[in-house]
């Protein structure tokens, strides 16, 4: 079985999980928003829509964030 190659969340397909390999932005302040809302390296997230924004089920709540934000997260697909 292959592996997945991450990619960012932007680039997945809606009502799909993956865990989360990176946060790719220098921002500190985006990343400790995200680490507040649950979404760091490991975590499994579930993403259940695209527009208008991107919604993640992660842990027992739900994030929404837009396409910038998308682009700096990025994860493996779980099949």
């Amino acid at each position: 079985m292959q592996k997945s190659s991450p990619l960012p969340l932007s680039q997945l397909k809606a009502q799909q999980r993956a865990m989360v390999s990176e946060l790719r932005t220098q921002d500190e302040a985006l990343i400790r928003h995200l680490v507040a809302m649950g979404i760091r390296e490991g975590c499994t997230i579930f993403l259940e829509s695209k527009f208008p924004s991107y919604v993640v089920q992660v842990h027992r709540g739900r994030a929404a964030f837009d396409r910038k934000t998308a682009d700096c997260i990025w994860v493996i697909p779980i099949p």
